[in-house]
C-alpha cells in the first residue's frame, strides 16, 4: 500500500515537471441529458503549466476558443466573446482549477476541490483515475474520469460528468512535449 502511494506521488511529481509545454489535437463530445443532444467539436490544445496557460483553439467550429491565462478565462463560442476573472466568479474558478489540475496530473487537488474521492487503476499502457463526488451539489462534477499514459503521465482522455447529467469527453491525440 505504501509503495503504491509513493509511486502515485512520484508519477504526479514527474507529470508536473515534464508537462511544462504540451500540445495535442483534441476531440470533444458533449452530451446534454436534458435535450438528448450530442455535440462534436475538435481543435488544438496547448498547455504551458509554468505560465498557467491552457489554450483550446477549435478548428470545428472554426474560430471558437477556450483559453485559461492565469486567473482569467477567455471564451469565444459562436462569435460570442467573453473574458471572466475567476477570482470573482466561483463557478468559472472551479472549472478552471478542475481542467488545469486534471490535465497537469494533479488529480488529488481536483478531487479535493470537487469534494470527491478518487481511485486509481492501471492498465497495460495507461492509468485511469476516477473521481466521484461525495454528495450531490447544484453545480459541478459528479464524476471525473482521467486516463493518463503511463509512459509520461499525460492525459489521453478526460470525461467530466456534471450533476445535471451533461457529460463532456475530451480525447487527446498526437501529444507532444517540449
Amino acid at each position: 500500500m505504501r509503495k503504491n502511494i509513493l509511486a502515485i506521488l512520484f508519477l504526479t511529481a514527474v507529470s508536473m515537471l515534464s508537462a511544462q509545454n504540451v500540445s495535442c489535437d483534441f476531440q470533444q463530445t458533449k452530451f446534454i441529458k436534458a435535450s438528448g443532444k450530442t455535440f462534436h467539436s475538435e481543435g488544438k490544445l496547448k498547455l504551458n503549466s509554468s505560465s498557467q496557460t491552457l489554450e483550446m483553439n477549435y478548428t470545428k467550429p472554426a474560430g471558437d476558443y477556450f483559453i485559461i491565462e492565469g486567473k482569467t478565462i477567455k471564451v469565444n463560442i459562436k462569435g460570442k466573446k467573453s473574458v471572466v476573472d475567476t477570482e470573482k466568479n466561483a463557478a468559472m474558478r472551479a472549472q478552471r482549477n478542475t481542467l488545469m489540475n486534471c490535465i497537469t496530473g494533479d488529480f488529488k487537488q481536483a478531487a479535493a476541490d470537487n469534494n470527491a474521492d478518487f481511485t486509481v487503476s492501471e492498465k497495460s499502457s495507461s492509468k485511469v483515475v476516477t473521481l466521484k463526488a461525495r454528495k450531490t451539489a447544484a453545480k459541478g462534477y459528479s464524476k471525473i474520469v482521467i486516463t493518463y499514459r503511463k509512459s509520461d503521465n499525460l492525459p489521453t482522455e478526460l470525461v467530466l460528468e456534471e450533476f445535471n447529467g451533461t457529460t463532456t469527453t475530451y480525447s487527446m491525440t498526437n501529444i507532444t512535449e517540449k
